[in-house]
């Protein structure tokens, strides 16, 4: 392979660089186990549609596992949803195998329309469409599975979706819990139209999609995104020795355009490891510093990947 096809793809900047320092990770103070996740430099949000902040947090010590880190309040409104409470949130429908049941037996209908039409409402007719619906439902899973397998490395992808649970409609009490909310944390606090919460045995993940208008709303250029509590007895094994941290605080930002369906998308990752910034290239080798970035093209499931790279020098997450 000759140096040239090497050559790593030229780094790319978005006006004004919305991602620096967009994310403020710190310790809350007066408090020995806790930690904010604020969002900073919200005006420079209005040229998206919507934003997508993913969060994950693994701590070093095997000592500490996931039960011992908590993301408040995103967690409590998970474990609400998942036990049948009242929560701020609900589950997202997902009703892709009932569409891909009604098109096969929409099918299924046409094709003894065009036979022998006189048949389209007979015994046999309407039961041979029940059935296509009902199988197809089943069968839709499975499909859907192959799918995402087939096309896991490939620059164009169908993959699962990101988020399980969307914001419930805002009342009139809301407004009061966003009062209250600014006088506990001491600034405008923000729920994301839609999120995920992923807890695995070492890790905890936290992916919340922000709508513009929504940030545009608050009036404030800073906002809460949500805290990260260690149970007290695991809280000088996760700041490490050093007390700079043993742990990684890793963030995925992406802004987006929609335009006809079409969602186009500039992604940035960063992280600190035990207090140091930086990313990952393409090749896995960390980079200081720096961050990655992937543009990306999304229709409905569809992802297209279409070019990514490294921003040196870039500072998504402020300490």
């Amino acid at each position: 392979m000759s140096a040239r096809s090497r050559r790593p793809p030229k780094a790319i900047t978005l006006p004004n660089a919305p991602y620096q320092d967009l994310i403020r990770f710190h310790k809350t103070e007066g408090l020995n186990n806790r930690y904010d996740v604020d969002m900073q430099g919200l005006d420079r949000l209005r040229p998206f549609h919507q934003l997508e902040c993913h969060v994950v947090v693994y701590p070093y010590a095997r000592t500490i596992c996931s039960d011992d880190i908590h993301f408040n309040p995103f967690e409590e409104y998970v474990q609400d949803v998942l036990s049948r409470q009242r929560s701020a949130y609900s589950e997202i429908p997902n009703s892709t195998d009932q569409l891909f049941g009604l098109l096969l037996g929409l099918l299924i209908a046409v094709v003894f329309a065009v036979i022998d039409p006189a048949s389209l409402l007979s015994v046999e007719a309407l039961v041979s469409v029940f059935g296509a619906y009902v199988v197809a439902k089943e069968l839709w899973n499975d499909l859907e599975r192959a799918l995402i397998d087939a096309t896991k490395n490939r620059r164009l992808r169908y993959q699962e979706g990101c988020f399980r649970y969307q914001l419930e409609k805002r009342t009139t009490l809301t407004a009061y819990s966003y009062l209250a909310k600014r006088r506990r944390y001491g600034k405008q606090a923000l729920l994301p139209a839609k999120i995920d919460f992923i807890k695995q045995s070492n890790s905890q993940t936290l992916r919340m999609c922000f709508d513009v208008r929504d940030l545009s709303a608050l009036g404030a250029s800073l906002a809460h995104l949500f805290s990260v509590q260690i149970n007290e007895n695991r809280a000088d094994a996760f700041r490490g020795p050093t007390g700079t941290g043993a742990f990684m605080f890793g963030v995925k930002l992406s802004f987006d355009r929609r335009f006809l369906g079409l969602n186009r998308s500039f992604e940035v990752f960063q992280s600190l490891d035990a207090g140091r910034k930086g990313c990952l290239d393409d090749s896995g080798t960390w980079q200081d510093g720096a961050a990655f970035f992937r543009q990306t093209l999304t229709l409905g499931r569809l992802k297209f990947y279409a070019r990514q790279g490294l921003l040196p020098n870039a500072t998504l997450i402020a300490t």
